[in-house]
């Protein structure tokens, strides 16, 4: 009887090892890659600010085509950064010593789907100088419609924001 009951706890708590529920999948964090060498900024300092909504680390995208006001997000990818600290840092990269103070307000930063299994990425941003404020948007395909597609064409539009930035000449 004791040999009964010694084998049947033993098969009950190597079974109930099977049974716990297994581990979520760590999310996949990004960043924008690195950045190239480039010319001095023509800014000497940067600050980069964002609506409540972007200052997280989630991936985000909406569904035009079935539910074009619900903001979603994807469970298994994030950003190392939220999105508007990662530009900051990329902007201040090479910025000049002599240069004007640039202030940048993130007000769009989505993978955006206008029908099933198509997307691309938007970035809208206002900068703003002493001397002059535009507001600038980036549109970029993605190579996949998931989260991979997602992360490569922000990396993309960041860098056609970055030299857009430093090729834009504000007024005097």
């Amino acid at each position: 009887m004791r040999r009964l009951s010694w084998t049947l706890m033993l098969s009950l708590a190597t079974s109930a090892c099977s049974l716990l529920p297994e581990r979520p999948p760590q999310p996949a964090l990004h960043d924008f890659g690195a950045a190239g060498a480039a010319a001095p900024a023509p800014w000497s300092s940067v600050d980069v600010d964002a609506p409540e909504w972007l200052r997280n680390d989630r991936l985000q995208y909406r569904l035009l085509y079935a539910k074009p006001t619900e903001l979603r997000s994807y469970t298994l990818d994030r950003w190392i950064a939220p999105p508007s600290e990662l530009l900051e840092q990329r902007l201040k990269a090479g910025r000049s010593a002599n240069g004007y103070r640039l202030h940048i307000e993130l007000q769009a930063f989505e993978q955006v789907f206008e029908r099933p299994g198509s997307s691309h990425v938007m970035i809208r941003l206002r900068a703003e100088t002493p001397a002059d404020t535009e507001t600038f948007q980036f549109d970029q395909p993605t190579a996949s419609p998931d989260a991979a597609g997602a992360v490569q064409a922000f990396a993309q539009a960041v860098d056609r924001a970055v030299a857009q930035l430093r090729a834009w000449r504000p007024a005097n």
